[in-house]
């Protein structure tokens, strides 16, 4: 079933009116953004922003935003970074519109597009889908912000509070946290340090006093980005899949319990390390990965059921023989069919697996919903040989604006490790001093 987020000022109100019963006679889940009538004059802006906001976010596979001549709404709409508002009149400019130019939000004007009209440009957008090729090149510009050369040290800037640092809850022999078992220390050095996000690295949530975490929280002004899981394979033994249905039905409860977590906490999961390897002959193996796959989709419903993003990481050869690319991922997230399940693009897995990282981030585009950052020795970016500023260029040419967290080994120490990462981060383009200064 699609899921399609339509908005409206009070010009468009009427023809909004028709676009959701059109739209849910045909059985797509449809929800209203606003606005509710067409008696209160309200901007435009405000509702074309608002349904921007939630598809490039994923929350919905479109969006539709209606004013008087569709005009105003897809200046508006096209002002949030991932946004691809087409402004159409007729099935064939939708049609283009989707096939080469990836829209994913349809601009309609009210005073041009009649309800009796309106039904086949909508069965056209429901039914026409990218066509790649040689438009995925020039789809990745349409995101990119250009930016004068005079203002080329702003390049790399991006929003600080969206940067994390990925910390342990309990002492762990999973290696690139920081502060593991110390998490209230580790809380305390990211708030001086100005880092408003953090991942935690759980292995049970009865390991943490929610209530104590949600206080600290609250008092350091931190937000929980994510919750990483893989300490359950590492500690416990469980992963997903694991041959025997005992333990895999283990691991799904277990992965359930921290979903609930994280939406009490307003945080993504990520399935990384938790999915485990696959073993035996390859008939064994493909048994394998189709019982994995199925557990795996149980738990991304139960996450969204929830709330909550579900992310998987892919992880390298080293480590797994499950999933070790972004195309593998991508494939695994189409298999799956959910578009609210995202990719977790890691640099450090990354530098091992992608032939060009740029290219990979490029490829995966708005399916990239959460960012690790590691230098090639799993140090602090800046620590090793990693080539960063092509990675931003990636990411700023796409569009990104989820977070990025800094999941690295704690060498030489916690302390040291977190302020290579406040200087890297610094570097980008956000200083963390402000708030001690």
């Amino acid at each position: 079933m699609q899921r399609v987020v339509v908005g409206s000022d009070h010009v468009g109100f009427p023809l909004k009116e028709e676009v959701k019963r059109y739209l849910t006679s045909l059985g797509v889940d449809v929800t209203d953004a606003g606005t509710d009538s067409n008696e209160v004059p309200v901007d435009y802006p405000d509702y074309a922003q608002k349904v921007a906001w939630e598809v490039v976010q994923g929350n919905f596979d479109s969006g539709i935003v209606i004013c008087g001549t569709g005009i105003g709404v897809s200046m508006a709409a096209n002002k949030v970074p991932g946004a691809r508002a087409a402004l159409c009149h007729d099935t064939f400019t939708v049609h283009q519109g989707r096939a080469h130019n990836d829209a994913n939000i349809l601009a309609l004007g009210a005073w041009i597009v009649s309800p009796q009209r309106v039904t086949g440009i909508l069965d056209e957008w429901l039914k026409t889908s990218f066509e790649m090729g040689r438009h995925v090149k020039r789809v990745a510009r349409l995101n990119q912000t250009i930016i004068h050369p005079a203002d080329a040290s702003e390049f790399f800037k991006y929003p600080s509070q969206k940067f994390g640092v990925s910390i342990s809850i309990k002492p762990t022999s999973f290696g690139p946290v920081l502060f593991a078992g110390r998490w209230e220390t580790g809380l305390k050095a990211l708030a001086a340090k100005g880092i408003s996000c953090v991942e935690l690295s759980i292995r049970h949530p009865e390991d943490i006093q929610t209530d104590r975490l949600k206080a600290l929280l609250a008092e350091s002004g931190i937000k929980v980005s994510a919750i990483a899981t893989g300490q359950s394979y590492f500690q416990d033994g469980l992963y997903l899949a694991a041959s025997q249905v005992e333990k895999q039905g283990q691991t799904v409860e277990r992965l359930k319990s921290i979903i609930d977590l994280a939406a009490s906490l307003d945080a993504m999961v990520i399935l990384g390390s938790v999915r485990g390897g696959l073993e035996g002959s390859c008939s064994e193996k493909q048994s394998q990965r189709a019982s994995a796959v199925k557990a795996i989709s149980t738990c991304v419903q139960y996450a969204v059921d929830c709330g909550v993003t579900p992310l998987l990481e892919p992880i390298n050869r080293f480590e797994t023989n499950f999933i070790n690319s972004l195309a593998q991922g991508l494939e695994l997230l189409d298999e799956i069919g959910d578009p609210r399940f995202k990719l977790l693009a890691d640099t450090f897995h990354m530098n091992l697996e992608e032939a060009d990282i740029s290219s990979s981030l490029l490829k995966a585009n708005s399916r990239i919903g959460y960012i690790h950052l590691a230098d090639s020795n799993r140090q602090a970016p800046g620590c090793g040989h990693l080539d960063f500023s092509a990675v931003f260029n990636a990411l700023h040419t796409i569009g990104y604006v989820g977070p990025i967290t800094a999941e690295v080994l704690p060498l030489p120490d916690d302390e040291v490790a977190l302020d290579n990462i406040g200087s890297f981060f610094a570097r980008v383009g956000r200083s963390f001093d402000s708030k001690t200064n």
